[in-house]
């Protein structure tokens, strides 16, 4: 059944009469002359005491700093891996699960070149379907696999490059395992150190490792310009945002910061900073908490990067960010793609392709299985539910 606009029309025709165009224009006056006026000395100074419930960045630089778009490489080459899995199903007798690899490989230049391949992993052994965990007996699920997959990933594009190329090894979203923080600590101590162990295998080749992120929904940046508008500092107080807010009621105070409107990075960097096609931002560091789990060399950094199609966030692990003619062959290379892929890295495009596995990919599997069972004399016999999922009957 389609959702019934009608009976929510009204609902949405209030939402838009509360919004105020003048005090929303306001607010965006605001965010300019914060940015103008924004320290990175000072910002990281009250971050060093502050007390905040949001992320912030650590800028490399002043952050109005704009760094223009290198020469891009004659001769290259670019690996990306991205994975899709099938996670074991409760309804079914036969536990297992499925990480398909994507593998793309596209070499530019005199010899240029292409190699585009997946590679399936069907695991169903014992000691693959739980946590190792000498305590706790713990189950392979769909976000364990998801670090799975990722681990995957980085192993793959690792064997994909050559050292002595000019290489970048591409891959789509973040490199903050941000699934982990949710989870139990024997499942984050064995996640992180899975990961660890396959970006330590890109360090030690030096393959410049590096993540894109598409329309990106963070807010570091932006908040670490909600500190430095905070007007705690001046009244002689370290900031302490949880304090302040908690003063709305008490006092009826109004938040510095409240002036600032709730916009992210990527529109920071695209109205406000104005980074033109090509451009990148600064390096930042991020100060997510999962990072401390993390080899020192490895934590992320990251930039924005104008496109031309849009504002992505492009990641890097600390080894690469420290070293700047690894960040230029980033910046330069991933722009590249962007172009050759009409605003999205074209061999992020293809690892999906390569990965992707279909409803008709997800059924094949389920029957062949079946099939076996049924061999062996064993009738699989659907859950009230699974059963439903498969037809309608009204």
């Amino acid at each position: 059944m389609t959702l019934d606009l009608a009976a929510i029309a009204d609902r949405i025709a209030q939402l838009v009469g509360t919004v105020d165009p003048s005090f929303e224009e306001e607010r965006f006056v605001a965010l300019e002359r914060a940015w103008a006026d924004a320290d990175s000395v000072e910002i990281e100074q009250r971050l060093a005491t502050a007390r905040t419930p949001f992320l912030t960045a650590k800028a490399h630089g002043p952050l109005q700093e704009r760094v223009a778009l290198p020469a891009i490489p004659d001769h290259y080459t670019v690996a990306a891996t991205d994975g899709s899995l099938i996670a074991p199903d409760r309804h079914s007798p036969a536990r297992f699960y499925l990480i398909n690899v994507g593998k793309v490989r596209l070499s530019y230049g005199s010899q240029s070149s292409a190699a585009l391949t997946n590679d399936p992993d069907f695991r169903f052994d014992e000691q693959d379907l739980y946590v190792p965990d000498e305590v706790q007996r713990i189950p392979v699920n769909e976000t364990i696999l998801g670090v799975k997959r990722a681990c995957a990933e980085l192993r793959a594009v690792a064997d994909l490059l050559d050292p002595a190329d000019c290489s970048v090894a591409l891959q789509d979203g973040t490199l903050i395992l941000w699934p982990i923080q949710s989870l139990q600590d024997a499942i984050v101590h064995w996640a992180v150190t899975e990961y660890m162990e396959a970006m330590r295998v890109l360090r030690e080749r030096g393959i410049p490792l590096a993540s894109y992120i598409s329309a990106p929904g963070s807010a570091d940046v932006l908040n670490s310009l909600r500190i430095a508008v905070c007007d705690y500092p001046s009244l002689g107080m370290q900031i302490n945002c949880n304090a302040c807010r908690s003063r709305i009621l008490t006092e009826g105070r109004t938040p510095a910061c409240d002036v600032l409107p709730a916009v992210t990075d990527r529109y920071l960097f695209e109205r406000v900073a104005h980074l033109e096609t090509g451009e990148r931002s600064i390096l930042f560091d991020s100060k997510s908490f999962i990072l401390d789990k993390y080899d020192p060399d490895q934590q992320v950094q990251f930039f924005f990067l104008n496109t031309g199609r849009e504002i992505a966030r492009i990641e890097v692990p600390k080894w690469v960010g420290d070293d700047p003619r690894l960040v230029d062959r980033v910046h330069a290379v991933v722009y590249d793609q962007a172009q050759k892929g009409i605003g999205y890295p074209v061999v992020l495009q293809e690892a999906h392709e390569m990965a992707v596995l279909s409803m008709s990919d997800r059924r094949l599997v389920a029957e062949a299985i079946e099939r076996q069972l049924a061999r062996h004399g064993v009738v699989v016999s659907q859950s009230g539910k699974s059963g439903s999922k498969r037809g309608r009957f009204v």
